[in-house]
């Protein structure tokens, strides 16, 4: 409770009241009056000056380092980015199966070089050069038709450098092939594929000597199959010799080298290239024809080919549905000649040919090479299609006429 002064003696009034005297006490925390002159005048001149500085030195060095300091920055972010890719890449390459994909390219190639050989020739016009591949122990050699063709001497170099004469033993125009032999022993022949069985993106490889450059190896796909390519000595397409299309790396001087699988098999012997250079598109004879044909020309010094009588023909969409089809698989019979094995046989116009003695016909340029490679008087089972119903025709080849071109 609040007391009145009148109440008690506790405070009187002079202590109550200063006298005018006595000087005030300032208060700790009063600034003093200079301050507070300089607080109303302002910031000096000089400190005005000292902090204009400050911001154009600031905004000079933000322009001038900016840019390298981003850069920095940026080359900063990059390089780790890079290290931990790296990192990762080198972890990831110890345990992904690429090393062992690599190995198994060095294999294909260490397996067939020994069977790879390069061909020198001497020609009226001057010198030819190609490839070859060894096919026997005792030096028997497959090379194209056209690397040999008018030579008065041919020389076979080895893997191991080894030089040999060589004899023509036998060619084949229409494939260009020929069968060459040299007097070795203990070589290492190269082992035949099944080209029948290659499929459209199989990885192959290619072994010759690209421009005189020996036991050069490339790689690529097949791209395609059944390829007619184009005569120029006669203006017409080669029906006798449907090639493997690759894009393995084909040059001048690889042709009569080995085409190969991923089992380093011999599937194809280059042969062609589209244009006058490689554009991605080389050509090889099939090693189904290959092997057929240098048989042939060993056994018999000449390619003696079974013939059936008849022309093969592409089944268009249009005649599907006449011909009770599900599928344009096959070869359509568009003639047969008279007293041909094929009219003996009972074979009749707008039959399609299914089978040929256990192998599917995908196509009718197919059953040239199948007839081809027939040897004459075998007799050969060939289904077939005729009205939608399915028929097996028991047919004997017999050879074909040096003067006939189409079967």
């Amino acid at each position: 409770m609040l007391n009145n002064a009148n109440d008690g003696d506790f405070l009187n009034s002079e202590e109550l009241q200063p006298t005018s005297n006595s000087p005030s006490p300032s208060s700790p925390s009063d600034p003093p009056v200079e301050s507070l002159v300089r607080a109303e005048r302002g910031p000096s001149l000089s400190g005005q000056v000292f902090w204009i500085f400050c911001c154009g030195a600031f905004v000079i060095g933000l322009w001038q380092l900016g840019p390298i300091v981003a850069e920095r920055y940026q080359y900063s972010v990059s390089r780790g980015k890079a290290m931990a890719e790296y990192e990762v890449a080198k972890l990831a390459l110890r345990e992904t199966p690429l090393t062992s994909v690599s190995f198994a390219y060095q294999m294909v190639a260490q397996k067939i070089k020994p069977s790879v050989v390069s061909v020198d020739c001497k020609k009226p016009d001057g010198h030819g050069q190609g490839s070859g591949v060894i096919i026997s122990e005792d030096g028997y050699i497959v090379t194209n038709r056209h690397v040999i063709e008018d030579s008065s001497f041919i020389r076979v170099t080895l893997h191991d450098r080894h030089e040999y004469e060589a004899k023509l033993v036998g060619e084949d125009d229409e494939t260009d092939l020929a069968v060459l032999k040299i007097n070795a022993q203990g070589l290492i022949p190269a082992e035949w594929g099944n080209s029948q069985e290659l499929a459209v993106g199989s990885i192959v490889w290619a072994i010759g000597s690209p421009f005189g450059f020996t036991q050069t190896v490339t790689s690529g796909i097949v791209s395609g199959k059944n390829r007619l390519t184009f005569d120029e000595k006669t203006r017409s397409f080669r029906t006798f010799q449907e090639l493997i299309q690759t894009d393995a790396a084909v040059n001048p001087g690889n042709s009569g080298g080995p085409l190969v699988d991923a089992n380093g098999r011999v599937i194809g012997i280059n042969t062609s290239i589209l244009g006058e250079s490689y554009m991605g598109i080389s050509f090889a004879v099939p090693s189904a024809v290959a092997e057929f044909v240098s048989g042939q020309i060993r056994k018999n010094g000449q390619v003696q080919r079974g013939f059936l009588g008849f022309i093969p023909a592409i089944i268009r969409q249009e005649k599907v549905s006449a011909l009770k089809l599900n599928d344009l698989n096959g070869a359509l019979v568009n003639r047969v000649t008279p007293n041909s094995p094929a009219e003996r046989a009972g074979l009749q116009v707008n039959d399609v040919i299914r089978s040929w003695n256990g192998e599917p016909v995908h196509d009718y340029n197919q059953v040239y090479n199948l007839i081809g490679v027939t040897p004459p008087d075998k007799n050969v089972r060939m289904e077939i299609l005729r009205d939608g119903q399915p028929l097996t025709l028991e047919v004997t080849v017999t050879a074909r006429p040096q003067d006939l071109r189409s079967r």
